[in-house]
């Protein structure tokens, strides 16, 4: 490692340097940092990344032989394809969970112990990491999962001296094509998948599973995005809020058959909860439905008035401009301008009037628009109180079972005719016939607090989204209006400038004739 007084810095002047490396000329270097598609700095002493920002087109970046003892600051180059950090320093594979693009690493002759932190690298074609740290033959497994990887060179690593090393690698790369700077013959995988078979059957079961897995994770994580977007996700959590804070339900839980009305209770909610996401999807698709249909007739409306507002200013603009090439080239009188300073006006006013009726337009829609949304919310709120009362009666009837229970039990208990059997908990419950009912009370109690949260919760969720999108459209158009406005008067201003300069240009000529 180079004494810490010759360590690099990557600085303006260190990049300037190398994106002009064999290039004439000299562009300025903001333009091309964010045109540049390959960097490099090799040889130059760098102990860490940095200053990269700008760089997002990049696709090739060369840092090899230097002393980096740390991959970062390079999660922002997501175009990145082509990576060289060999004779580094580096002892850890990191920094990299952005980089999804990245084809090709080479990582040779670094501190590596482990290869680890390349999972987002899903197109990963070639890696060299020779010349390192890596002993253990687990990185078959771990590398498998690059379906694409056909080079690996890990040359000079410990791991090589296993005797399965070779065997291994190629049994499970199922696209090896170069191993350690050597071509694979077909017949040496055929080999090695052959001495591997019963690893390779477990391995590609074990990868079903997880794939059947991930599937089911990922329809999982779009059902709760589907649910949330329209204000339902209450649905996938509600009957575990019942207990989870039921403190009461533990004690409880020892009664004999008190399972079977919690199962009774979890498929009534289950049951509820499929009725209000079946709804309450199809009232999401209508809301959805109106919104584009609101916004496509809004596109609409915009559209004919910015096409009107264009022609009218080019009709003007080629009148200004025949009568200004009378004057500046055919010699006619400047007073001809005189004319377009009214017609200017005219245009102001029709140009405000047409944004007034634009504006008024807007309203009619907006209002049109708030009132079929405005009974989509409404019935999605019947829904959710139809939905939270049926919740809770089945509560009710949850707590009147689980009451009825507790008084059987107590009537046997009183009779010591109990079931054999029962635990110990069970029976401690049953030693005081007020705190038991007291407990079941508290539970229930529980329960009726969490559904009347919840339901507060969807109503507010509900009002809050109404807002937001009346909200946003309205200021929208507010600031779109105000934009409108200002560029009518600025084209105005500049224009009625234009021409009272040729008028007052004329008047200076006429008092200087008249002063001789």
């Amino acid at each position: 490692m180079a004494p810490s007084e010759d360590v690099a810095v990557v600085d303006e002047e260190l990049i300037q340097q190398a994106l002009h490396e064999g290039q004439e000329g000299g562009a300025p270097l903001s333009v091309m940092v964010s045109e540049a598609t390959s960097l490099r700095l090799s040889f130059k002493t760098i102990k860490s990344i940095a200053n990269l920002s700008g760089f997002e087109k990049l696709t090739t970046l060369c840092l090899d032989n230097n002393v980096i003892d740390k991959i970062a600051n390079i999660g922002h180059l997501v175009n990145l394809k082509w990576l060289d950090l060999s004779f580094n320093n580096i002892s850890v594979i990191e920094g990299l969970e952005n980089l999804t693009q990245l084809m090709d690493i080479s990582l040779y002759n670094n501190k590596i112990s482990e290869i680890q932190g390349l999972d987002a690298c899903k197109d990963l074609q070639c890696l060299s990491i020779g010349n390192n740290d890596v002993k253990s033959l687990d990185i078959c497994h771990y590398l498998r999962k690059f379906k694409k990887l056909h080079l690996v060179n890990l040359e000079g690593n410990p791991v090589c001296d296993e005797t399965e090393y070779k065997m291994q690698l190629l049994a499970f790369l199922p696209s090896i094509k170069y191993m350690d700077y050597a071509l694979i013959q077909p017949s040496d995988v055929a080999n090695a998948r052959e001495q591997y078979q019963d690893e390779l059957q477990e391995a590609e079961e074990n990868e079903a599973v997880e794939a059947e897995k991930a599937k089911r994770d990922a329809a999982a994580a779009e059902l709760t995005t589907t649910l949330e977007k329209a204000n339902l996700s209450v649905i996938q959590t509600i009957f575990d809020d019942f207990f989870k804070e039921d403190s009461e339900h533990h004690k409880l839980q020892h009664l004999p058959t008190i399972n079977e009305h919690v199962d009774t209770l979890r498929n009534s909610i289950d049951q509820l909860s499929e009725g209000l996401k079946i709804t309450g999807l199809q009232l999401q698709e209508s809301k959805d439905l109106e919104i584009t249909k609101f916004e496509d007739a809004l596109n609409k409306l915009r559209g004919q008035a910015a096409a009107t507002s264009v022609k009218l200013i080019e009709d003007f603009n080629m009148e200004k401009k025949r009568v200004l090439n009378t004057i500046e080239m055919d010699g006619g009188p400047p007073q001809n301008a005189t004319p377009l300073l009214a017609k200017l006006d005219a245009l102001y006013d029709k140009l405000m009037d047409l944004e007034m009726q634009q504006v008024q337009q807007f309203e009619e829609l907006q209002d049109q628009f708030y009132e079929v949304y405005g009974n989509l919310k409404a019935q999605c709120g019947d829904l959710t109180t139809a939905y939270f009362k049926n919740l809770q009666e089945a509560e009710e009837n949850y707590y009147s079972n689980v009451t009825g229970l507790a008084n059987e039990l107590l009537e046997k208990a009183g009779k010591e005719d109990l079931p054999e059997g029962l635990p110990e908990e069970a029976k401690n419950l049953l030693v005081d016939r007020d705190a038991l009912l007291a407990s079941i009370s508290a539970s229930h109690d529980v329960h009726v607090t969490k559904g009347f949260n919840a339901e507060s919760q969807m109503e507010e969720k509900e009002k809050n989204r109404f807002k937001e999108i009346i909200d946003n459209y309205t200021e929208d158009s507010s600031k779109r209006n105000r934009s409108r406005i200002m560029e009518m008067f600025q084209f105005v201003k500049a224009s009625k400038e234009e021409i009272e300069n040729i008028l007052e240009e004329d008047a200076v000529e006429e008092d200087e004739y008249d002063d001789l």
